[in-house]
């Protein structure tokens, strides 16, 4: 029998979704509102479009095939997608939810303190953050807007870059007044973000420093936030970007020693899919979001 490549039916899929989650034909049936011969009918229907089978039945017990099992999470990711997206976009603004996938740091640092004042402005709206570090970890569920970092190589989507793009060094108050000349970092436990294309030794070629056979402590963290975190409790210094430190209740736990800037090629971004407009929700957060940075929101 030749598979049909085109889509079956809605209401077949949210059929075999709920047989499929229960193991049940009564029991999908009584969910659907439907009579167990109904919900039976749906699924040979569905499986004679497919061309194969999704269960092996048993007496009066059902199993998923290995098609079956691997249709399963395709199908509730789709209805899923269709209910909130139809949701989203035929309620009321202050109804729905925004999904924002969002870097570690970036949450931490700087996007979850504020998010209290984009409530205010849209309270009732439901919001539900998704974190991420790496680019592999990102996109593995479905959201509405994201926010991650790296240098901006990313095929198809739309990008607000967010920072100036620029790092210099941050410490807590006791290592800061320690040091009076670049070259005293030296002495002091480094703080490395790994996977950053720019770090410590491009910083201390600007600032001139020469690092030739220097015995440098370093301390290998994965994301940003944990080391302010170590930043703050002195364990080292670590380098930052100047926009994360504007607020005052920073500037009392860490300082930037040096005015010295390393140019970055990687930034934070404000990042969707081109071609496919956004959701409700997901526009005025754009509109907050940059807003609350100073950016320019001119665009798709």
């Amino acid at each position: 029998m030749n598979k049909r490549a085109d889509l079956p039916p809605l209401n077949w899929l949210k059929t075999f979704e709920a047989a499929a989650r229960l193991l049940n034909f009564s029991a999908a049936g009584r969910e659907l509102h439907l009579t167990q011969s109904a919900v039976s009918q749906q699924i040979r229907l569905l499986e004679h479009h497919l061309g194969e089978p999704l269960f092996i039945r048993e007496h009066r017990t059902v199993y998923l095939t290995d098609s079956g099992m691997a249709y399963l999470p395709v199908v509730q990711s789709a209805v899923s997608n269709l209910q909130r997206h139809t949701s989203e976009i035929f309620s009321p603004l202050g109804k729905g939810r925004l999904v924002i996938e969002v870097n570690i740091a970036f949450s931490i640092m700087w996007l979850s303190p504020r998010l209290s004042r984009f409530c205010a402005q849209y309270p009732g709206l439901k919001l539900q953050l998704v974190h991420a570090n790496w680019d592999n970890e990102f996109n593995r569920s479905p959201a509405d807007i994201t926010i991650k970092h790296g240098n901006g190589d990313w095929p198809g989507m739309q990008l607000y870059p967010l920072f100036t793009p620029e790092l210099t060094p941050y410490c807590a108050p006791k290592l800061a007044h320690q040091l009076h000349d670049p070259s005293d970092l030296l002495s002091l436990p480094l703080l490395e973000v790994l996977g950053n294309r720019q770090g410590w030794q491009g910083w201390f070629q600007q600032a001139a420093v020469k690092t030739v056979n220097a015995d440098i402590l370093y301390h290998k963290i994965d994301n940003l936030a944990a080391g302010m975190s170590m930043g703050e409790s002195g364990l080292g210094v670590f380098l930052g970007y100047p926009d994360f430190f504007t607020d005052q209740a920073y500037s009392q736990k860490l300082l930037a020693p040096f005015d010295i800037c390393l140019a970055t090629e990687e930034n934070y971004y404000l990042a969707y899919p081109k071609g496919i407009p956004l959701s409700k929700s997901a526009t005025v957060f754009r509109e907050w979001l940059l807003s609350e940075l100073g950016l320019n929101s001119a665009g798709p």
